[in-house]
C-alpha cells in the first residue's frame, strides 16, 4: 500500500477524532475499500505505522464503525 500525504492526513484526523461522518466514510472507501483493504487494516496501519498509539487506533476504529453504521442507516 502506498501512503500518500492525503491518506496520512486522513489517518491523522481519524485517529484524533477530527472528521465528520461523510469524510470518514469517503476516506475509508478511497484509501481502503477500493484497494481491497478492511477496517482491520486501518487499525494495523495506525498502530504499526504511526505514533498515535493504541488510543489513536481505538478512536479511529470507533469513529469509523460509528460513521459506517450511521451511513448505512440513512434513508
Amino acid at each position: 500500500m502506498k501512503y500518500t500525504e492525503e491518506m496520512k492526513l486522513w489517518l491523522f484526523d481519524l485517529a484524533h477524532g477530527n472528521l465528520p461522518d461523510d469524510e470518514i466514510v469517503k476516506g475509508f472507501i478511497k484509501h481502503y475499500v477500493i484497494n481491497g483493504y478492511t477496517i482491520h487494516d486501518v487499525h494495523n496501519h495506525i498502530h504499526f505505522h504511526t505514533n498515535y498509539g493504541l488510543e489513536g487506533a481505538k478512536t479511529a476504529i470507533d469513529s469509523l464503525n460509528e460513521a459506517l453504521i450511521r451511513f448505512s442507516e440513512r434513508s
